[in-house]
């Protein structure tokens, strides 16, 4: 709080208005969550409080009227409070920056700057990004969300593109969330078929997605592939080594006929 009227902020006296001069606070807001930056002002007698963005130097407030097009900005002062708390509503990433609240007397300018810093939440599926698994196995993904002030009420989950939280054709499928330190969702598919091969994403509102691709094999196909591959090399390795036997019995009657007809010459 500061008082005009005496040029003290937080009871420290402060000189004409300059950047240097200003009493700087840090705040965070989550994105497209309401943000109040507070000011706290006292003899006020007539004169004003506005608030400047500062990086633009737009004027979007003064006293409890709005100057700015963008109507997620007001001014919230309850009747007869110190404070006039600079409102932005559903908080964007390009709200962040330095904000001031400033107040001109005959001595000049005081003001109060207030860096705000909007957190983006992300959402993490645990693990690799590919997954393989065999039908008629469990299929279980478990999505964490990270870098959040506030946790979100609902996570959803997403099968190429379509909503699997309250699928009831499926069956098999169930969601569940546990709000501990981090927020998590576990998506748990059973007996899995080729179907449910594809992308997965987990998301939440104003929430960064992340998504993983699942592959389901047939895994009696697979088994048998492999023992086909298994027999067709135990054939070919069989007819190389008839081969390799025929080639050496006919060098064998060659050299019995080149001596015959050797000795028969003599």
């Amino acid at each position: 709080m500061w008082d005009p009227e005496k040029g003290s902020i937080l009871g420290q006296g402060v000189p004409d208005f300059g950047l240097e001069n200003v009493t700087v606070t840090n705040q965070t807001a989550q994105l497209g969550s309401t943000a109040f930056l507070h000011c706290q002002v006292r003899n006020m007698a007539d004169k004003q409080v506005s608030w400047i963005r500062r990086r633009d130097y737009h004027i979007l407030t003064s006293g409890l009227h709005a100057y700015s097009r963008d109507e997620r900005f007001g001014v919230v002062r309850p009747q007869d409070d110190d404070d006039w708390a600079l409102q932005i509503k559903f908080v964007q990433k390009r709200d962040e920056g330095a904000y001031e609240c400033q107040v001109s007397t005959k001595t000049g300018r005081y003001g109060y700057l207030v860096n705000l810093k909007v957190v983006v939440p992300k959402a993490v599926i645990s693990g690799s990004p590919e997954r393989h698994v065999q039908s008629g196995s469990t299929i279980s993904l478990l999505c964490i969300i990270e870098e959040s002030l506030s946790p979100p009420q609902f996570i959803f989950w997403y099968h190429n593109n379509k909503m699997i939280n309250y699928d009831q054709s499926r069956g098999g499928i169930t969601v569940t969330m546990d709000h501990q330190d981090l927020t998590t969702s576990r998506l748990t598919i059973s007996n899995a078929s080729l179907k449910d091969s594809g992308n997965y994403k987990c998301s939440a509102s104003n929430i960064t997605p992340s998504s993983v691709n699942v592959f389901v094999s047939e895994g009696d196909k697979t088994a048998a592939i492999q023992r086909l591959g298994s027999g067709s090399q135990g054939l070919a390795n069989a007819t190389g080594a008839t081969l390799v036997s025929l080639l050496l019995s006919l060098q064998l009657l060659l050299l019995c006929f080149t001596n015959l007809v050797v000795s028969t010459g003599t």
